[in-house]
């Protein structure tokens, strides 16, 4: 009788846990988000949007910390050195996990043996934003104006080895031509000197420069993409041009401790998957120009090291040195 007591109070328990059978008990506390980035931006805003939703599934609170500073060192390093256990992720963007690897000759951290991807959050694909002055609509229109001028167009970037100072300069070196790089400390000053003709040009995401675009001051030449923007359905896009090279994205993705357990880290990337197909995130996303991928952690791993090889051409014609 006790026994039959014993297996029914157990079969009780089951049924009312949140878990189905075989399921993870995952998580069983609260679980923090590691944002190497400054509060209030891009990557910043969808953690807390991730975190906010997440928390609802799991039930435990998800708390976001900016740990930001040394181009996301300080948090991602932070990260790699936590318990691999699921309960500290690090949310950021390819800085930390491909280009810091070609711009630091040491890092405290490795990018490939340290972390497991997770889950990738989203795509955003980058424009070509010119001032309305430039003489040029397109990119073939550029190159031919940049032989006419060599040094006289400008672009603007938001520091070293950013994705505008990489992918211009393969650019100046594979079409034999030269555009003026003029770096500045972010994408707002860029965007800003763009919008005043101090420089011609820069890279952006869709959504980051829809100001910009909307402000009347600037024009896009060019749409880094698989297909043209639905909302600028008159730029082409870079293969369209002729230049399928001249393509550059940013990503954003959640990334475990190397050790931690496969199956913890399969229910993170389902739960997270639950958010990301949620119509109201996605239509926020939708807003924000971010498109919303549906690779899997091995597929998230694969894009990565192919973008580590495409980062690497780049960075080899912008003469770049580790620091």
């Amino acid at each position: 009788m006790k026994r039959r007591i014993a297996l029914l109070t157990a079969l009780a328990a089951l049924t009312a846990s949140p878990y189905s059978f075989g399921e993870t008990a995952f998580p069983q506390k609260g679980v923090t988000f590691i944002v190497p980035l400054a509060a209030g931006g891009g990557t910043d805003i969808l953690a807390r949007k991730l975190a906010l939703n997440l928390g609802a599934i799991w039930g435990q609170p998800v708390v976001v910390e900016n740990v930001s500073g040394a181009s996301s060192i300080i948090g991602t390093q932070r990260v790699a050195r936590a318990a691999s256990d699921g309960y500290t992720l690090l949310v950021t963007t390819n800085g930390a996990i491909v280009s810091n690897r070609y711009l630091f000759k040491s890092l405290p951290y490795d990018p490939d043996k340290d972390f497991i991807p997770v889950a990738q959050l989203a795509d955003i694909d980058m424009v070509l934003l010119a001032h309305q002055s430039l003489g040029a609509n397109n990119l073939k229109e550029l190159v031919a104006l940049a032989k006419r001028d060599p040094g006289k167009v400008t672009y603007a970037s938001y520091g070293n080895g950013s994705q505008p100072h990489l992918l211009m300069e393969l650019f100046n070196k594979r079409e034999g031509i030269q555009i003026t790089h003029v770096p500045y400390k972010g994408l707002g000053p860029a965007l800003t000197s763009v919008m005043a003709g101090e420089t011609m040009m820069t890279l952006t995401g869709r959504g980051s420069g829809d100001a910009a675009i909307r402000s009347g001051k600037t024009k896009v030449l060019n749409y880094n993409s698989d297909k043209r923007d639905p909302l600028h359905l008159e730029v082409p896009t870079s293969e369209e041009s002729g230049y399928p090279y001249f393509r550059v994205a940013t990503w954003h993705g959640v990334f475990a401790p190397r050790s931690t357990p496969k199956d913890v880290v399969a229910k993170i990337h389902r739960d997270i998957n639950k958010v990301l197909n949620q119509p109201e995130f996605r239509e926020d996303m939708a807003k924000r120009g971010y498109a919303i991928p549906t690779r899997t952690p091995e597929e998230f791993a694969a894009a990565i090291q192919e973008e580590v090889k495409a980062t690497g051409e780049m960075v080899k014609a912008a003469g770049l040195a580790p620091e």
